[in-house]
């Protein structure tokens, strides 16, 4: 396996994005064209549990997704939208341009939106193998870190088109390069989401106008209650230890015996023996299947490494 930071998708012109704000409440975008130039940084992401799964997925995925193998990590930067509210009354041309959707409609409003190509901010993708298909696929996960997270669903679709766009300029490259072989049979890019909460299901994306579907969007739920804690420590695969709370069957002895397992794998490493205990506490707190006396169990094992294990889950500063 070989990581490959900084890949961005190619757009090709300047975008312009034209709001209207009409009386009925809904916005209506009006798209020119697209641009993005070639970025080069990186950065980690700020809560704990997702560098966590992201800086050892090619050990996790397998074990949460049976049949499915990492093969290459992608980190995509992620365009940025800025809007500016034209200061002029909207004209002639914007009011037709929503009217011809909209012929009801009376224009309020109109901003310009322009892409920012350097936005600095990056998703972790992955191209994976897929036991169920020979054709090239992407997976694209999103770390669900609170029961009450209304926006997840729209930061997944945001990336999951950005990786789109990836994939299919990945893949038409690997053509001209082999050119005189088979063309690409095309590809799959499986957006999913890593849920602890059985009672926080983010549900998918439909969005309906005048009764109309205008847009939905659908992913995976990897729900970790389905998930059984035993096979997990079983493998004696340390790295997902820091999930085992979230998933059945876990109880304080089993995570008793997984934060020894995890004491003796990072013996002498505290700063990293503290960020998977951290991890594992944080989702502890937050399991909706073990009973509070668990829980309080649970916690005796942890009280001897209570000075490695930060309350703060965005206090995490690993690159």
């Amino acid at each position: 396996m070989t990581p490959l930071a900084g890949v961005r998708p190619h757009y090709t012109q300047p975008v312009h994005l034209y709001i209207a704000m009409l009386y009925s409440g809904k916005c209506w975008w009006y798209i020119q064209g697209s641009d993005n130039t070639p970025m080069n940084s990186k950065r980690p992401y700020k809560h704990i549990l997702k560098n966590l799964l992201h800086e050892q997925a090619t050990q996790i995925i397998p074990l949460l997704l049976p049949g499915y193998r990492v093969e290459q990590v992608l980190d995509v930067e992620l365009p940025e939208l800025k809007s500016t509210e034209i200061e002029s009354p909207p004209s002639k041309l914007e009011q037709g341009l929503v009217g011809l959707v909209l012929p009801e409609a009376t224009v309020l409003k109109a901003y310009k939106t322009e892409w920012i190509e350097h936005s600095g901010n990056f998703e972790r993708a992955y191209r994976v193998q897929n036991a169920e298909t020979d054709k090239p696929a992407y997976l694209l996960i999103e770390f669900q870190t609170e029961r009450e997270d209304a926006d997840l669903p729209r930061r997944l679709l945001r990336n999951y088109a950005t990786v789109n766009r990836y994939a299919a300029e990945d893949l038409e490259q690997e053509d001209d390069e082999h050119e005189d072989t088979i063309m690409n049979p095309g590809y799959y890019v499986y957006p999913a989401v890593l849920c602890p909460f059985p009672q926080a299901v983010p549900a998918p994306i439909r969005d309906t106008f005048q009764g109309e579907v205008m847009l939905a969007f659908n992913f995976m739920i990897l729900g970790l209650w389905e998930k059984d804690a035993r096979e997990f420590l079983n493998t004696h695969e340390s790295a997902t230890y820091f999930l085992l709370p979230a998933m059945k069957n876990a109880d304080a002895t089993l995570l008793g015996l997984a934060i020894e397992e995890l004491a003796q794998r990072f013996q002498g490493d505290d700063a990293a023996l503290g960020r998977h205990l951290t991890g594992l506490y944080l989702l502890l707190q937050q399991s909706e299947l073990m009973p509070d006396k668990e829980k309080l169990l649970a916690q005796e094992h942890l009280k001897r490494f209570t000075h490695l294990i930060k309350n703060d889950p965005y206090d995490d500063l690993t690159s």
